[in-house]
């Protein structure tokens, strides 16, 4: 029996190997549906996802298309953001009385931002291809004490990615295995567009968000309660022709199921995709030309603020004890 995509409902999941010009990677396809992702294996680093809507099977991400596009890291498209995303206040930060210098770390980055695990190789830990409901694989990284004299800690590192019909759900998460507690927060950076629509400017974007949050012109949080701007309900834009923003929205508001979900649909159907995270803020960024100017917008779950690691308000939400493991979800979700 076949569906509308042409997808066998009785095929089985499958893990196949794949390249990006040189670079390997992985391509997990639930069987019952079609869907897909492809993923890094330098980085764990998803360039597709692949899903059925209206009868085919359309790519809501917007990814990195060739090795020297990855290499790039233009917008950081689908990138891990870890051990933290986004800046710090003068490329350093201080924790528990220390300061610590951080470097650029790769000559494409137009300055330091986004951690450092996004060129470096994972390790396919395991791969889940039996249930007819989902697909998964998990890439697993670590961090030990010498290889970054500016982040002096140890951690173990697991990114899982789940396939469904609808969905492509991640589990990113991370055990402080030192002796000292760790300075430690993750963020996502994917490109999301709807399938059918050449930019977005003609779709519907809502953000549960009950707080902006100001920046300088560096792009780093305001200090103190002067980054934090109230609002009383979802900011919510329709169309988007016009709208541009490089901000970020904390104090999410959830569904009744207790997840978080900015919208980007068709004002008239709602259908399009869905971003959900389980907790923290959320960045939208519309600046990208992926694949055409305005062709697909950043919509960013991230645990905590930019510039966290320098805030005593953010503490709480980047202190990691040791032998603590800390864990963020979050996805896309199709809607039709």
């Amino acid at each position: 029996m076949s569906n509308a995509t042409g997808a066998d409902t009785t095929a089985p999941n499958t893990l196949t190997d794949g390249t990006l010009g040189t670079l390997p990677t992985k391509i997990l396809t639930h069987g019952a549906s079609g869907s897909s992702i492809e993923v890094t294996v330098k980085g764990a680093t998803p360039l597709t996802w692949k899903a059925p809507f209206r009868g085919e099977l359309g790519d809501f991400l917007a990814g990195f298309v060739s090795e020297e596009d990855f290499l790039g890291q233009g917008g950081m498209r689908g990138s891990l953001l870890f051990p933290f995303a986004n800046r710090l206040h003068d490329n350093r930060y201080t924790w528990d009385g220390v300061t610590y210098d951080v470097p650029k770390q790769w000559d494409a980055d137009p300055e330091v931002i986004h951690g450092f695990v996004r060129l470096n190789d994972w390790d396919l830990e395991s791969a889940e291809l039996d249930s007819p409901d989902h697909a998964a694989i998990t890439f697993a990284y670590a961090i030990r004490q010498g290889e970054y004299e500016w982040y002096p800690f140890d951690l173990d590192v697991r990114v899982r990615y789940v396939l469904t019909a609808t969905e492509f759900n991640v589990e990113f998460s991370y055990t402080n295995v030192g002796g000292t507690d760790a300075p430690a927060g993750f963020g996502w950076h994917p490109y999301f567009r709807v399938p059918g629509h050449e930019t977005f400017d003609d779709l519907r974007l809502r953000i549960p968000g009950r707080t902006r949050v100001l920046m300088d012109e560096k792009l780093v949080p305001l200090p103190g309660e002067a980054a934090y701007e109230r609002r009383e309900d979802d900011l919510i834009h329709e169309p988007l022709a016009g709208v541009d923003y490089d901000d970020a929205w904390a104090d999410l508001v959830p569904d009744s199921d207790g997840l978080i979900r900015t919208t980007l649909t068709e004002p008239d159907t709602g259908a399009g995709v869905a971003m959900w995270q389980d907790r923290g803020t959320v960045l939208i960024y519309t600046g990208g030309s992926y694949p055409v100017p305005r062709g697909s917008i950043a919509i960013e779950p991230v645990e905590s603020t930019t510039d966290a690691f320098n805030r005593p308000d953010r503490d709480a939400e980047v202190r990691l004890a040791p032998s603590a493991t800390r864990t963020f979800r979050f996805g896309g979700t199709v809607l039709e």
